[in-house]
């Protein structure tokens, strides 16, 4: 019954973050001047990267809350699902890392890091596609090639258990402090430290930053790295102190925690429209118009139908 309820809940958050996803990139294509900007290309290959796991990831996890088991029970199937989440997670991870940085770069440093040609490849698009290659590549050698093991998936474990490289201490700690602990702790100290920086400028009163160009691309940044922190930062210190310290530190809290982590791809289209004012007007200025016309089209055929009655009589 439980595992039905996590179904349910993916379910009815999955089928609007999708349409979400799309309605959001759509609206970056079409409009050039919101494409175009830097600060947006980072934020695009995000949605991008999420809407692929919306897509493609999660369904496994859901079909495995609805059996109660994996299905199909294959080693390939396995294989490609370990491969696909814990990619998919270190991308997400990174990427919101990267962002959190860069955000520094174009709000303190716009007109000498990011001005030219090659600057702009060195500081804006070679970063983001580190982030896209590194762990994939990571996750392919160690799980698909897999030279160090042969892996004993589980067919009745969520995500089939653990891949056999877990059993490799080395691998194992340059995995958990490289994909996750890493990026995580670099959103939080890079969102920190931009607040204080924001806080130092304002006491010291300098107009070199114009604020009210930089305040709804910070307030974006706060929102939806909050989204991440909320739900990875927990799960990174329980396995920290399980791994430093107590091995059976809240371990029945953590199949909970790691279940959360779910939730950011589900919610992360909705916390980036919450973001982009522009698109919200233009949708509840659709909405607004079509039950104009709802409304038009009844009162017209009421009118015809009156009219009718009115003749026969």
């Amino acid at each position: 019954m439980y595992e039905r309820t996590k179904f349910l809940s993916m379910i009815i958050l999955e089928i609007p973050a999708i349409l979400l996803s799309i309605v959001i990139l759509v609206y970056f294509v079409l409009d050039r001047r919101a494409r175009s900007k830097l600060k947006n290309h980072g934020w695009i290959v995000l949605l991008l990267s999420n809407f692929l796991q919306l897509i493609i990831n999660l369904p496994m996890p859901m079909s495995y809350y609805y059996r109660g088991t994996v299905w199909p029970q294959t080693n390939s199937y396995c294989t490609w699902w370990a491969t696909c989440e814990f990619s998919f997670n270190s991308i997400g991870l990174f990427l919101m890392g990267w962002i959190s940085i860069e955000r520094h770069f174009i709000v303190f440093h716009s007109h000498t890091l990011l001005q030219g040609y090659w600057r702009k490849c060195l500081f804006h698009v070679f970063p983001i596609i580190l982030c896209l290659i590194l762990s994939p590549i990571f996750f392919f050698v160690f799980i698909v090639i897999s030279p160090l093991c042969t892996s004993d998936w589980d067919f009745d474990l969520l995500g089939c258990g653990a891949p056999c490289y877990f059993g490799e201490y080395f691998v194992n700690q340059f995995d958990f402090y490289f994909n996750l602990l890493v990026p995580t702790f670099i959103i939080v100290l890079a969102n920190v430290m931009l607040v204080v920086r924001v806080i130092h400028q304002k006491v010291s009163r300098q107009r070199i930053i114009h604020w009210r160009q930089h305040r709804r691309m910070i307030l974006q940044l706060w929102i939806i790295s909050s989204l991440y922190v909320a739900f990875w930062l927990p799960v990174s210190i329980t396995l920290l102190v399980q791994i430093t310290a107590d091995p059976s530190f809240m371990m029945n809290s953590l199949t909970v925690m790691q279940f959360l982590t779910y939730l950011i791809p589900l919610l992360l289209p909705m916390m980036c429209l919450s973001t982009l004012p522009e698109l919200t007007k233009k949708i509840l200025r659709r909405i607004t118009n079509s039950r104009s016309n709802v409304v038009e089209a009844m009162s017209g055929n009421r009118n015809v139908r009156v009219g009718i009655a009115i003749t026969r009589i």
